[in-house]
């Protein structure tokens, strides 16, 4: 009966300190964490996700709903991802993250999609929760606690490698699918 009565104590403890608080829900009201994402165009996540071609996140917000991060590159919209804010309580916020459709309707950058200029590096999803959960938890965004894909974003490394020695690609280029998967 005693250690009935501690697990029972240990489960209690463990949901009063968040840990029970369940997959993207966050400790803090639905204002302060609008607030937070709201005016963060994601720096960190951007240098470390972007591809070849520079990219810029706008936010634009929903006051206590939604923030939406508009992805542009040389004036052109890449692609948008949208944080949605739902109240658990008076303490604590759930977020559902939203990426644009491609034109065949599926998630833009799911994991196995070819861009000829890519923004970001796939799959997106993951590098997402990462970035919204640092902003929220008051950390920096770590490309380390990102899972590894399954395969390499060809793509996304040729040109991230061009960059880096000073490449710089624009969206407007000429299409280089000779580098698409299985060439």
């Amino acid at each position: 009966m005693a250690s009935v009565r501690l697990a029972a104590i240990l489960l209690v403890a463990a949901l009063l300190s968040g840990c029970g608080r369940g997959p993207g829900v966050y400790n803090l009201d639905v204002h302060d964490a609008y607030a937070r994402l709201a005016e963060n165009a994601l720096e960190d996540f951007s240098f470390a996700q972007q591809c070849g071609i520079l990219i810029h996140l706008r936010p634009e917000g929903v006051p206590d709903q939604s923030v939406t991060w508009h992805v542009t590159s040389s004036g052109q919209e890449m692609l948008s991802f949208t944080v949605r804010l739902t109240p658990q309580g008076s303490s604590r916020t759930k977020v559902d993250i939203d990426v644009s459709k491609d034109p065949d309707g599926s998630e833009a950058y799911a994991g196995k999609d070819f861009y000829p200029r890519p923004a970001l590096n796939q799959p997106l999803r993951p590098a997402l929760e990462e970035a919204i959960g640092a902003v929220l938890e008051g950390r920096k965004f770590d490309v380390k606690r990102i899972p590894k894909p399954e395969e390499s974003d060809r793509v996304c490394d040729i040109q991230r490698s061009g960059l880096e020695a000073g490449r710089r690609f624009s969206v407007n280029d000429e299409d280089l699918s000779r580098f698409s998967p299985g060439s």
